[in-house]
């Protein structure tokens, strides 16, 4: 027999010798758990919502949105006929070698696929799983080389299909966000994330900041499988610098904050 692969330990280098009482990511973790007692305070809010067709319609409408801006409509989305076992077994983590134009209509496909609303039953609704159908989540799009779109931050209207200027940026500023400034270099497109989380907590509480993340996990794997089906490299991003990427799509950090970025490149 082989002899066992040696294996680390790495709870020690996490937590050294002791634990600390008050560490963050285990006093949030126990704030959001679910038990007997404390799952029924929520019935109220729960009785409320099913009651109010109203305030359902009203979750289900969540977006920013920017009509009073100019904005530009979107090419309707188009997807290549592609089997989804060739999509699993294809899609890689791959960032852009080299940065090269990335055409609006790809642009249209990968935004289409990953939030776009769609009416289902008679109710608008989004190509991901959402926590009670609440959609906390915002997308944003960073254009370094993407013909027809100049140098903004644009938010996706997820109604509408379009773009709407948010503010523009200078291709430094996007580089000096992310903790490998070269990713930006090599992009066509950065696609950032964000979350309004009190969409989600109203009817969740604490709990609500899970499902919100775990949402923009689906919302990105739309991303990369969608550019895996347009033969376009794409590599989700966990290393950027918060403050300056919700700067540069105008979040404040707090009812709104930036949770997810992907880097996608361009046509060769």
């Amino acid at each position: 027999m082989r002899p066992a692969a040696p294996t680390a330990e790495f709870a020690s280098i996490v937590y050294g010798d002791d634990v600390p009482l008050d560490d963050p990511a285990e006093v949030f973790h126990e704030a959001s758990r679910l038990y007997p007692n404390v799952a029924p305070a929520r019935v109220a809010m729960l009785t409320a919502l099913s009651r109010s067709p109203d305030l359902q319609q009203t979750t289900l409408r969540a977006s920013r949105t920017h009509d009073h801006r100019p904005g530009i409509d979107l090419p309707a989305p188009r997807l290549p006929r592609r089997r989804f076992r060739d999509l699993v077994r294809e899609r890689r983590s791959e960032a852009p070698a080299a940065r090269a134009p990335l055409p609006l209509r790809d642009v249209a496909t990968l935004l289409g696929a990953a939030y776009r609303v769609r009416v289902r039953d008679g109710l608008p609704r989004r190509p991901v799983p959402s926590g009670g159908g609440l959609y906390p989540l915002e997308l944003y799009v960073l254009p370094l080389d993407v013909p027809g779109l100049g140098p903004s931050a644009f938010h996706y209207h997820p109604f509408r299909h379009r773009l709407e200027p948010v503010r523009p940026f200078v291709p430094a500023d996007v580089a000096a966000a992310l903790v490998d400034p070269s990713v930006a270099d090599r992009s066509a497109l950065l696609v950032i994330v964000t979350a309004m989380v009190w969409r989600s907590r109203f009817k969740y509480g604490l709990r609500g900041y899970r499902f919100a993340l775990l949402e923009a996990g689906h919302l990105v794997q739309n991303v990369v499988l969608t550019a895996t089906a347009l033969a376009i490299a794409a590599v989700p991003l966990g290393g950027w610098y918060d403050r300056r990427v919700d700067e540069l799509v105008g979040a404040d950090g707090l009812d709104e904050a930036s949770v997810y970025a992907v880097s996608i490149g361009g046509r060769t």
